[in-house]
């Protein structure tokens, strides 16, 4: 699966550059997110050997939604090789949990050779939550103020250096550990 290199997918027919696509609209009472590429697509046959491997139930006439959300199982991971970001089977898996956590559904197609479209459909009153923003670096992020307990404002003498460069800060007698989002 993923976007192809330049050569292969100038040996497929396809311009050299890949093509991902990110769409967002209201559905029904959802927010449906589409994230689509025009790569190599799910290889069926690879998906079904490693899930069969993995002692995870399959039959020979699973259709290729049904073989597409394989790669949602815990573990699962058709990699040959593991990197700092892929391989280790937990990407997938932690994605689906947390969609699920928060009332929606994950949904895969995928046509082999052509590419793969993840649809995420989450409940509309998940985008009308309060929210507090933050910014690491030049990026905003959106908090659901619902998951923020406390937000503090520290000054940089309060912060506390631990060996190996973290930082605590005493907040009410108790040492919270600080973790740097860039």
């Amino acid at each position: 699966h993923s976007i192809e290199t330049p050569e292969k997918r100038l040996v497929a027919g396809k311009v050299a550059t890949g093509n991902l696509t990110l769409s967002a609209e209201h559905q029904g009472g959802n927010i449906c997110i589409e994230v689509s590429d025009d790569g190599a697509g799910l290889n069926r046959e690879r998906i079904l050997a490693k899930a069969l491997s993995s002692g995870l139930p399959v039959h020979e006439n699973m259709s290729d939604e049904e073989v597409g959300m394989l790669i949602f199982a815990p573990g699962f991971s058709t990699a040959e090789q593991v990197t700092d970001v892929s391989g280790r089977g937990v990407g997938m898996d932690v994605v689906k949990r947390n969609i699920q956590e928060m009332g929606g559904h994950v949904e895969i197609a995928s046509k082999q050779g052509k590419g793969t479209t993840i649809r995420i459909l989450l409940p509309l009153t998940l985008a009308i939550l309060d929210g507090m923003s933050v910014r690491v670096a030049d990026e905003v992020f959106i908090l659901p103020l619902n998951a923020v307990m406390e937000s503090l404002q520290p000054r940089a003498e309060e912060l506390k250096p631990l060996a190996g460069g973290e930082c605590v800060l005493e907040v009410r007698g108790e040492y919270l550990p600080l973790v740097e989002l860039w």
